[in-house]
């Protein structure tokens, strides 16, 4: 978040020198109230004197919207303020930095925090704050420093869902840091009334017919042990473009600004369809191996099948590098990638097939204009003829840039996307895309990614779309909510609440899988319910505030901790995104832990507790010398324990029993490692 927050400054600042300075007498008393408004919330210290300001106007939602960006920097340029703030006074941003590091654990608590953000709420949005509340359990885990807060309008009993405040609290001063609110400009006065809706359940049943969750194939590569991974699963994301609408129970596409693009941007495409199957250019030494090959053809053929099927890259187009690839994920195909000056192209090193091809020197300004439906069948032309099997295994997929296209006069592109089919299912990943340029007519861009020799694991004995439907409205909450539809009318749908676009069902045993078709790793920091009262409480309480924690719903205070459970709680900010094997090779590399010490499962002694923390604290040559250590303690250490100890003892993170004994073959309880653990930190 702290380089988010740098890089929000650095946009600010090139503002600065794009747009010219106001100096009219208006715009003075704009900058004047402006500044009022972010000194009526932040304190700017005075060694914040490098000040840089900009204005900024652009049309939204119909009506011109000005907006004054603000900087307060020290000289050096290490910590500053940054604000934007519109001509109406009201503040839509606002972000404190400094890289000054903050040491151990954070003393305001999340409720703490919380009262904070709603009170700075209050003062800048009087308008909005008293129909805000605060959604979801925003924590995050990289940054320890901060409670993070999100805020959502509500109106009528319903979800405002495009209008929300984010809010950083500073977990060491309670100052808010960061804020953003979106939908500023959004009109609320003329919300449709929540008369006339279809109930919840009936709601449900609609999604379910008219939407839908979809049993797909999925794949996964994975790069460190080199294997490709197909699963099939259930998806409950819908990409994010259909709800169901309250008053109809019809299926109604959501609408997205940023769908639209203008000139080159496109609307989205398959730049991601061939993330899984990247090709990587080969070193001289593969390259002479790769020579010798006889079953390869030319690069002068490759640019000939190029020339041949794709018209737009003429006879006065050069080549301008060519490059030998082979694939990542299937070790045997070979590419040749051509470049032009304005165009490139991707063709199969063995079977002369055309993989992709793009172009970009297009004037999108020149002919009569395309309709949607002509485009649409030449794409599917150009298919048929370059890849006429493949495509004949493939199904159109309605996308909502689609969808929403085809009465917008502001798009220059059409995007034709194409799934492949496998035993009936959607294979995701595998497939075309086709772009054409509404205004000349011409397939700007081409794609076709296929895994030519996937295996697919059988459908059968499958959960059924009602029971997975079920496990995603368990997770998802389907509610009733405001959002845009269609060209951007705001509308009562019923809608997810909670994002289900993180995760898979398993279509056989109904479990949540990620999307690499390994169990999910839940991010969500647990509440517990069995620690109140225990000594332990205000220890764990305080680590789990900052991000530290163990797994489930229950603390367990009693029970003992097993190594990888005690090392997972100390690298509490990380280790969820790690799975057992990698974790380890992390904690080696970075030598927490010697290879010949893993035990996973073996219950945690005190003597070894002492030694991972010691080396985490970066002590951990000093501690392999014994010798030069002399036991606190009043019982005997085994003697490759005492350097370990003895710095624990030294720096308090471990004193001892009520008899100053170190007990170093005594197992660790859950309550006894958040004490140890919590301690460390305090030292780190």
């Amino acid at each position: 978040m702290k380089k988010v927050l740098s890089i929000m400054l650095a946009l600010s600042l090139i503002l600065v020198s794009a747009v010219p300075a106001f100096a009219e007498e208006t715009d003075s008393k704009g900058l004047e109230k402006a500044i009022s408004q972010v000194k009526n919330v932040a304190t700017i210290p005075s060694d914040y004197k490098d000040f840089q300001y900009s204005k900024n106007q652009y049309e939204e939602n119909g009506k011109m919207v000005s907006l004054w960006y603000l900087n307060w920097n020290k000289e050096d340029g290490s910590a500053g303020v940054s604000a934007t703030v519109e001509d109406n006074g009201y503040l839509t941003s606002f972000s404190k930095y400094t890289s000054d590091p903050k040491e151990g654990l954070g003393s305001i608590t999340r409720d703490a925090g919380q009262k904070k953000a709603a009170e700075f709420l209050a003062k800048i949005r009087p308008d909005l704050a008293t129909d805000m509340k605060l959604v979801g359990n925003t924590r995050n885990y990289y940054d320890s420093d901060r409670h993070y807060y999100n805020y959502k309008l509500y109106k009528n009993g319903a979800i405002v869902n495009y209008i929300e405040a984010n809010i950083e609290v500073d977990k060491h001063t309670g100052e808010v840091i960061g804020f953003n609110l979106t939908g500023t400009s959004e009109d609320i006065s003329n919300l449709p009334a929540s008369e006339g809706l279809i109930t919840l359940d009936t709601a449900k049943k609609a999604y379910l017919e008219k939407i839908g969750v979809k049993l797909s194939y999925y794949s996964n590569y994975d790069y460190q042990k080199k294997t490709l991974t197909i699963f099939p699963a259930y998806s409950g994301y819908n990409d994010m473009g259909k709800a169901i609408d309250a008053k109809t129970g019809e299926a109604v596409w959501l609408y997205n600004n940023y769908n639209y693009y203008d000139g080159k941007g496109g609307m989205g495409g398959s730049a991601n369809m061939n993330d899984s199957a990247s090709n990587n250019a080969l070193t001289k030494e593969e390259l002479d191996a790769i020579n010798k090959v006889t079953d390869l053809i030319s690069k002068e053929k490759a640019e000939s099948i190029l020339r041949s099927l794709v018209p737009a890259i003429t006879s006065d187009m050069k080549v301008t590098s060519t490059t030998l690839s082979r694939n990542y994920v299937e070790k045997d195909k070979y590419s040749w990638e051509i470049g032009f000056d304005g165009a490139y192209g991707i063709v199969n090193a063995k079977t002369g097939e055309l993989i992709s091809y793009y172009l970009w020197n297009d004037d999108n300004n020149k002919g009569n204009g395309i309709t949607e439906e002509k485009a649409k069948a030449k794409a599917e032309n150009f298919m048929q003829q370059v890849a006429g099997e493949k495509f004949k295994q493939s199904k159109f997929y309605e996308t909502p840039e689609y969808s929403l296209a085809k009465d917008n006069s502001k798009v220059s592109e059409y995007s034709f996307n194409y799934y492949r089919q496998v035993n009936g299912l959607d294979f995701i990943g595998n497939g075309f895309t086709v772009i054409v340029n509404k205004a000349s007519g011409k397939i700007t861009h081409y794609d076709c990614t296929w895994y030519d020799n996937a295996t697919f694991p059988a459908i059968d004995q499958v959960i059924t779309s009602q029971a997975a439907f079920d496990l995603f409205d368990k997770e998802g909450s389907l509610e009733l909510m405001y959002e845009k539809v269609n060209k951007g009318e705001p509308a009562l749908v019923y809608d997810f609440k909670n994002p289900v676009n993180g995760f898979l069902i398993d279509p056989v045993n109904g479990t949540k899988i990620g999307m690499d078709g390994e169990p999910y790793k839940d991010t969500s920091i647990p509440e517990y319910t069995d620690i109140k009262g225990h000594w332990s409480e205000k220890t764990v309480l305080k680590l789990l505030e900052n991000g530290y924690y163990l797994k489930g719903e229950k603390f367990n205070p009693n029970q003992k901790i097993t190594q990888i459970e005690f090392l997972r709680y100390l690298y509490s900010p990380i280790q969820v995104y790690y799975g057992d094997d990698e974790f380890y090779k992390m904690l080696i590399t970075d030598k927490i832990i010697k290879d010949n010490e893993k035990a996973p499962k073996s219950e945690l002694t005190r003597q070894d507790a002492a030694k991972f923390i010691v080396r985490y604290l970066g002590q951990g040559k000093s501690a392999e010398h014994s010798d030069i250590f002399v036991n606190p303690f009043k019982d005997k250490i085994t003697s490759s324990y005492q350097g370990y100890a003895t710095i624990c003892y030294g720096l308090g993170v471990m004193k001892g029993d009520k008899y100053g004994r170190f007990n170093g073959t005594k197992t660790v309880t859950n309550a006894e490692a958040a004490t140890i653990i919590y301690n460390a930190l305090q030292v780190k």
